[in-house]
């Protein structure tokens, strides 16, 4: 039997096996998908990789990869996750192929379906990243328009908000060749001064660098300036200007009003609405950056798997590795932080999230000579939490106590939850992160939370900011106890109801 036969032969079978793994173990989305649609993709990939290997005819898998891209793109599939998806073809074929051939008719048919694999893999990943740097450039199109539309509303606003009629207690005064003949209460005092002494000064003397608007204004013309108080400071206002006759005199009358307040207001809302541009745009570009991060690390696998390393560059390919976890990490953060927290709360088991937690530290822990104590309340009940979220809590803790620990002679670090009951009040669940590191001063915890604020040389300040927003959003509060050389205590309190 060669690698063809077999592909035949086993075609159902495989396929079944390929819909099972996708739909349980590659990511939420997939899972979501119905089987029938997974069953009709997988087996549109498995022809495609036949075709490829027995028939060495790429069209199949070409046209496969431009349907699922646009499938999943409009889905809001990731680059890394239909990766993985490509990628348990091999999977499945490594774990069967050594049941049915051997020696080198096995080494072939493994090569083969690497082959497929990996350049299907590769193509779909120019592609895909092709489709979405076309979507980003049609969506940061749409942004711009977005943004240009909302300045000329602002724009039509505040000339709207100058043809309103204007209050009395604004200021008032008359000028007859560039000298005021009358002032109000009002300008008096937003002046500085008395009415009385206001009358016979040169309007230069009290509005500064608007001589020559005065004396070209048409009626009804609106302008800004700055308005002079006694002691000499400046101050925004907007003035009104009328022909008027005063006393059978032409003149010139103006309503003066203060626009200090409305000019930081506007000025915030532009500055909001430019923030919020940038956090998108910044969404994007670590949105691309993380799917190209994906790519890179695949592939550096990939090459590890292929080439023969000595010591020195096996340990240079880990430090890629290493790194591209540690810019996943802080794009990671950036996204959390520039989008709003949106959490789906569920009836979880605390002690055993944070378990799993732990495991994921072990490696590091181990390699850092860290004394690990846990202190698990058997009678904590489940909580209702977002345990997504709660992942970010506890990953960001354990990952602030290993490196506060670093230099640490005594390297301890304990972990433990409690149960706190209260009558005529809601119970407690404390979650507790306690270190015996290098600590922090009482300046530096008035700041922790604070984004972008960082006691670590290399930190961007955005972990502890997280941390505390996805505290916030379950309803509770996360308390901070630190000395120097002592170590440092975080207690997360949530709130529990029956």
């Amino acid at each position: 039997m060669n690698l063809c036969h077999f592909l035949r032969l086993k075609r159902s079978e495989i396929i079944d096996d390929w819909v099972r793994q996708l739909s349980r173990t590659t990511s939420d989305r997939y899972s979501k998908r119905q089987l029938s649609e997974l069953r009709e993709t997988v087996a549109r990939a498995y022809d495609g990789n036949y075709s490829v290997i027995c028939n060495h005819d790429w069209q199949p898998i070409e046209e496969f990869i431009v349907f699922i891209t646009r499938m999943r793109l409009e889905r809001g599939f990731s680059l890394s996750e239909v990766q993985k998806a490509f990628g348990i073809f091999r999977i499945i074929m490594i774990n069967r192929l050594p049941l049915v051939f051997q020696g080198e008719d096995l080494s072939n048919a493994l090569l083969s379906v690497n082959n497929s694999v990996d350049v299907t893999i590769n193509r779909f990943s120019e592609y895909f990243q092709g489709k979405h740097e076309e979507e980003m450039q049609g969506f940061l199109e749409k942004l711009e328009d977005q943004v240009e539309k909302r300045t000329e509303q602002l724009f039509n606003s505040e000339n709207r908000y100058r043809t309103l009629v204007e209050d009395i207690s604004d200021g008032y005064f008359v000028c007859h060749k560039d000298r005021l003949i009358f002032a109000n209460q009002a300008l008096g005092e937003m002046l500085g001064r008395e009415p009385e002494t206001l009358v016979g000064k040169e309007y230069s003397t009290l509005f500064a660098g608007t001589e020559d608007q005065l004396a070209s204004a048409s009626n009804h013309e609106v302008f800004k300036s700055e308005a002079v108080k006694v002691d000499g400071t400046r101050f925004p206002v907007e003035i009104k200007i009328s022909r008027v006759r005063y006393d059978g005199l032409p003149a010139l009358a103006g309503i003066c009003r203060d626009i200090t307040e409305r000019m930081a207001s506007v000025q915030k809302e532009l500055e909001h609405e430019r923030l919020v541009v940038i956090g998108r745009i910044a969404t994007i570009f670590a949105h691309e950056i993380r799917n190209s991060l994906s790519s890179i690390k695949v592939n550096v696998r990939i090459l590890q798997r292929k080439l023969d390393l000595v010591e020195n560059d096996t340990r240079r390919m880990e430090i890629i590795l290493r790194d591209i976890d540690k810019l996943d990490k802080i794009l990671q953060d950036t996204l959390l932080f520039s989008r709003p927290l949106e959490i789906s709360p569920h009836w979880y088991d605390i002690n055993e999230l944070l378990g799993k937690a732990v495991q994921r530290f072990d490696v590091l822990l181990a390699a850092a000579g860290i004394l690990l104590q846990i202190e698990l309340d058997g009678d904590l009940p489940e909580l209702k939490v977002d345990s997504n979220s709660m992942d970010i809590v506890f990953d960001n803790l354990i990952t602030n106590a290993i490196e506060a620990l670093r230099k640490s002679l005594d390297k301890r670090l304990t972990i433990s939850t409690r149960f706190r009951q209260k009558d005529g009040a809601d119970d407690l669940v404390e979650i507790v992160v306690a270190d015996s590191g290098c600590g922090m001063r009482e300046t530096e915890l008035e700041l922790i939370f604070q984004p972008f604020y960082s006691t670590r040389e290399n930190g961007i300040g955005l972990g502890l900011s997280n941390v505390a927003r996805v505290i916030e959003q379950h309803g509770g509060s996360i308390i901070v106890a630190s000395k120097i050389n002592q170590g440092t205590t975080f207690t997360v309190v949530l709130p529990w109801q029956k």
